[in-house]
């Protein structure tokens, strides 16, 4: 069986309501066309963060180890965007960390913006196993930052077996494509992003937003380790999102 703690990106319920506040918080995030002319798709916009601002982090629980932890790891993204971060405790911030047992997820970028009350990333306090804590920190904070799952990736290709992923999962055999837990493997796996929706450079297999793929899972050979530090790619990506001023 699996035993993974994947994380789960959080997609929004309006998705006018994305595109608004996305555009809204940044202008830059409303789409263009190849020639350069604006187009008003909803669907296909990106969800950056306004490039020089502070984004105010508020820490809903967890103790002073899992607050420093939690600092530590997403400060690694700091070098290659224009951003700062101002972490607090309470309810009041852009971004609001709260701690939970095995669960891992975030808001994509400024969808987070959408989230009235409650927490906007949740990180499961791993204190005992630091490399791992902080792998989740930065990967979760990628979301936040605006990036999407890697191994989702338009062009990501890799070669999947199904049944064995399915098998590991505990989706049985006979499980047609509406059943909730081949559903929640085909989301989790195998539905790639739409190329005409998202922001996207070249497929990473190194990125610090790519899930650990085993090799039982895949044909022929190949497999990806855990990504524990974010990739060259990672920093450009981000880099050209979040641009200095010339």
């Amino acid at each position: 069986m699996n035993n993974a703690h994947n994380c789960v990106a959080k997609q929004p319920d309006n998705m006018q309501a994305s595109y608004d506040v996305a555009v809204s918080e940044n202008p830059a995030n409303r789409p263009t066309s190849a020639l350069g002319r604006q187009k008003r798709a909803v669907g296909s916009h990106k969800k950056f963060w306004a490039p020089g601002r502070t984004l105010r982090i508020a820490f809903l629980n967890g103790d002073q180890a899992f607050k420093d932890g939690v600092k530590a790891a997403a400060s690694n993204w700091l070098p290659y965007i224009n951003l700062k971060f101002d972490f607090v405790d309470g309810e009041v911030g852009d971004i609001r960390i709260r701690t939970e047992p095995a669960t891992y997820w975030s808001n994509i970028g400024t969808d987070a913006l959408l989230t009235v009350e409650g927490p906007t990333m949740v990180i499961s306090d791993w204190m005992l196993q630091p490399r791992l804590f902080a792998h989740y920190v930065m990967h979760e904070f990628g979301h936040a930052l605006g990036a999407q799952h890697e191994h989702l990736h338009p062009e990501s290709n890799i070669p999947w077996n199904k049944p064995a992923v399915y098998q590991d999962h505990g989706v049985p055999e006979d499980a047609d494509e509406n059943y909730f837990g081949r559903k929640t493997v085909d989301d989790r796996y195998f539905n790639l992003l739409d190329p005409s929706e998202v922001n996207y450079s070249p497929y990473d297999p190194k990125s610090i937003m790519h899930y650990e793929i085993r090799q039982a899972w895949t044909h022929g050979d190949f497999k990806i380790f855990l990504n524990l530090a974010i990739s060259e790619k990672d920093k450009a990506f981000m880099a050209e999102a979040y641009p200095y001023p010339e």
